[in-house]
């Protein structure tokens, strides 16, 4: 679980055909990436259940980065929909996450 956890793929992290400008971005947010996905899994740990703009506001990190390191964490399993929707700043809906037992333990095992 630690590799899945610590592992980042810049390729994912910008467009197909993306242009120099969003390759070096991906690059210069690739090396915060493992520290954001942290942030945000002890945020969920610590806070309980939200939508990734309240998470955005309760970590001061920027909604856009937020939002990817939630659905890098639900993919390897340590974050999942709540079933719950909330309305946004915008008036829409959007997704309340949980940490799930698997994250909790992520969490405690680490201290």
């Amino acid at each position: 679980m630690q590799d899945l956890f610590d592992k980042v793929d810049v390729h994912t992290m910008h467009h197909k055909n993306a242009g120099d400008a969003e390759k070096e971005a991906a690059n210069k947010i690739a090396k915060r990436v493992t520290g954001l996905r942290r942030t945000v899994l002890e945020c969920y740990y610590n806070n309980g259940p939200m939508t990734g703009e309240q998470a955005s506001a309760v970590t001061r990190e920027w909604l856009y980065s937020v939002k990817p390191r939630i659905t890098e964490l639900v993919r390897i399993g340590l974050m999942q929909d709540s079933g719950q929707r909330l309305l946004n700043r915008r008036k829409r809906k959007e997704t309340v996450w949980e940490i799930t037992e698997e994250g909790v333990n992520f969490i405690e095992a680490r201290g």
